[in-house]
C-alpha cells in the first residue's frame, strides 16, 4: 500500500511520479486530495492535534495522508522524512559545499563547482555565491549584506519594543563554525539539521499527525546506523562535482527505482497550493485577524490587517506570512 497527497491542477502536482513508482513496484495506491473547504472543516482538530502553531499548510496535507492510512486499516507506515537532511537534498547545501572546497582545494575548485551547480534548474552562479556569503561572511558584513538586499526589515505591524522589553532582539543566530569541521561543512550543517534546526520540528509535526490517527510512522532514513554512515561520507558523495544532490543515494538506487525518478532535477517539497487555498478563504482569515490580533501583545492589529489586505488585493506579493499571521 502507498499513501499520497495529490495537488491536482497545480504546479505542485506529482501524481505522474506517484503513478510511476506504484506501477514499478506493483503497489496498491491510495490518494487523497484536499481543498480550502476541507482545511476549514478540519482546522480545529488539526490545531488540537498539533498543540502549537506550525509554519505552513503542508502539515494539513500530511494529516490527511495519515487519516487515509488509518481509514484503509494500515497502522504502521514507512516515511521518507530525513532523506534530504541526511543526504544534502533540495539544492545541495551549496554555501557549505563551496566553503568546504575553499578550505581544502582553493578558489579554482570552488569556482568549477559553482559553475556546474548553477546549471541545474532554479539555480545560478550568483545564488551560489550568495549562499556562500550567508555562511562564510563575518557577522558585521553579513548584516550589511542582508540590509542591502532587503532581507533585514522590521515590519510596521510588529511591535519591536514589546519584544525588546522582554530581552528578545532581532538578529539572526549564526552559530560559530567548528575548526574540527574544516573541509566538512556540509556534514556539519546536516548534523545541525538533524539535532537542532529542521528535523526536530518536522518529526514532531509528523508524530502528532500520525498519533492523531493511531498510526505508527517509522523513518528508516533516520536510523542511527544510516545517519552515522551518511554523516561520515566524503561530501562529494552527497553533492557531486556536477551539482547532483543526494548523489550516492541516486547511484545506489539505480536499477531499483525507475531512472526517470532518479534523473529528476525539479525537486518539489511536500507542499500545498497555499496561495490558492488562502485566497479562497480570505474573508474567514481576515475576520479572525481582525478579531484576535489585538490579543497578541507584540502585534499592531490594524497594521496587520492592512498588510493582509494588501496581499489579498495584489498590492503586495503573496508569501508564507499569511498562514503564519493566521
Amino acid at each position: 500500500n502507498t499513501f499520497s497527497y495529490i495537488a491536482s491542477g497545480t504546479p505542485l502536482n506529482e501524481e505522474k511520479w506517484v503513478d510511476l513508482v506504484n506501477s514499478h513496484v506493483d503497489a496498491r495506491p491510495h490518494k487523497i486530495e484536499a481543498n480550502e473547504e476541507d482545511l476549514l472543516r478540519d482546522l480545529d482538530d488539526l490545531l488540537i492535534a498539533q498543540g502549537e502553531p506550525f509554519g505552513s499548510t503542508s502539515i494539513y496535507a500530511q494529516y490527511c495522508v495519515f487519516r487515509l492510512a488509518r481509514e484503509k486499516g494500515v497502522t504502521v507506515t514507512l516515511d521518507g522524512q530525513g532523506a534530504d537532511e541526511m543526504l544534502a537534498g533540495y539544492s545541495g547545501y551549496p554555501g557549505y559545499r563551496l566553503l568546504s572546497l575553499l578550505e581544502t582545494s582553493g578558489v579554482g575548485a570552488a569556482h568549477r563547482f559553482a559553475r556546474e551547480w548553477a546549471s541545474w534548474p532554479s539555480r545560478s552562479y550568483r545564488l551560489g555565491l550568495m549562499e556562500l556569503g550567508r555562511v562564510a561572511l563575518p557577522d558585521g558584513l553579513y548584516a550589511a549584506a542582508r540590509k542591502r538586499i532587503g532581507r533585514d526589515f522590521q515590519p510596521d505591524w510588529l511591535d519591536i519594543e514589546a519584544f525588546e522589553a522582554h530581552g528578545v532582539h532581532f538578529q539572526e543566530a549564526r552559530p560559530p563554525r567548528s575548526k574540527a569541521a574544516r573541509g566538512h561543512r556540509v556534514a556539519e550543517q546536516l548534523t545541525k539539521s538533524l539535532q537542532e534546526r529542521g528535523l526536530p520540528a518536522l518529526l514532531r509535526h509528523a508524530d502528532r499527525n500520525s498519533m492523531r490517527f493511531s498510526v505508527e510512522s517509522r523513518v528508516p532514513f533516520l536510523t542511527i546506523e544510516l545517519a552515522e554512515l551518511l554523516l561520515a561520507l566524503p561530501e562529494e558523495y552527497l553533492i557531486s562535482p556536477t551539482g547532483e544532490s543526494k548523489s550516492v543515494f541516486r547511484a545506489a538506487m539505480r536499477g531499483i527505482v525507475p531512472d526517470a525518478i532518479l534523473d529528476r532535477r525539479d525537486k518539489v517539497g511536500f507542499a500545498t497550493p497555499e496561495q490558492q487555498w488562502l485566497t479562497a478563504i480570505a474573508p474567514q482569515l481576515r475576520a479572525t485577524l481582525s478579531r484576535d490580533a489585538e490579543l497578541v501583545p507584540f502585534l499592531k492589529a490594524d497594521r496587520l490587517v492592512a498588510a493582509f489586505d494588501a496581499v489579498i488585493e495584489g498590492r503586495q506579493p503573496f508569501s508564507w506570512q499569511l498562514w503564519r499571521w493566521f
